[in-house]
């Protein structure tokens, strides 16, 4: 009878996953409780467009905006919880994609102008810090993507570093691009001008900072380096 039931409860569990509504259901009920959305809002300025899908829900989240002309789109059976959204500029745009989860904190922060955050289907974080700090710069996320915890993602140094030669600054902003179905794992520092290719890995605790320019590799140390080829990975442990 046990086995029957653990049977039955897993092909229910591998339903609910193909339906969106179902989901978005289950995520509104935790230990028995249903969810409330909870966010704190202050929006600032002229020319400001949030649209958010009915489906999505927020906990103990908040939202900072404060400039013109800025963007926020947030699709179907999205899940937040404890991120902060932080807008300080004009014409910036951050767009979430549906079945993103945020599930143990966050940040999606944005300074200064024609900056972007962008972020494809069904990639989840724990607790991330994504940061497009310069104008004209952005991060570009893929889809099915799967981030731990104490992770930053950073397309600016927000300061100046200045040659004293020529007196000319030489640290400016620079896009990060991460593909489909990639693996970032804990305490990963991704930095400015960093591109990261499809069905790759990033080992714990590395520092990202230059192009890698081939799918299914194993990248890792500080700084990082390719340490593997020819890989791929599951969420699912494989025995």
């Amino acid at each position: 009878m046990h086995n029957k039931a653990t049977y039955i409860t897993k092909q229910l569990k591998e339903f609910v996953k193909r339906h969106p509504m179902l989901i978005k259901l289950y995520r509104y009920i935790h230990n028995g409780k249903v969810l409330k959305t909870s966010y704190k809002k202050s929006i600032k300025g002229r020319g400001n467009n949030l649209r958010i899908d009915n489906s999505a829900l927020f906990i103990e989240c908040k939202f900072e905006i404060n400039g013109n002309n800025n963007e926020l789109i947030i699709k179907n059976t999205t899940l937040f919880k404890n991120v902060t959204f932080y807008i300080n500029g004009n014409n910036n745009k951050i767009l979430i994609s549906n079945n993103v989860q945020f599930i143990f904190g966050g940040s999606l922060w944005i300074e200064d102008k024609n900056c972007e955050i962008n972020i494809g289907e069904n990639t989840t974080f724990e607790n991330v810090h994504i940061a497009v700090t310069e104008p004209n710069s952005k991060i570009i996320i893929g889809n099915n993507c799967m981030f731990a915890y104490d992770i930053d993602l950073r397309t600016g140094d927000s300061h100046s570093i200045i040659d004293i030669v020529t007196n000319k600054r030489i640290n400016f902003a620079k896009d990060i691009k991460i593909g489909d179905h990639v693996w970032i794992a804990a305490h990963v520092s991704v930095l400015k001008g960093v591109n990261i290719l499809s069905n790759s890995v990033v080992a714990t605790r590395s520092v990202l900072t230059k192009k890698f320019n081939k799918e299914n590799v194993l990248i890792g140390g500080t700084p990082a380096k390719v340490i593997k080829e020819k890989i791929t990975w599951d969420r699912k442990r494989i025995y």
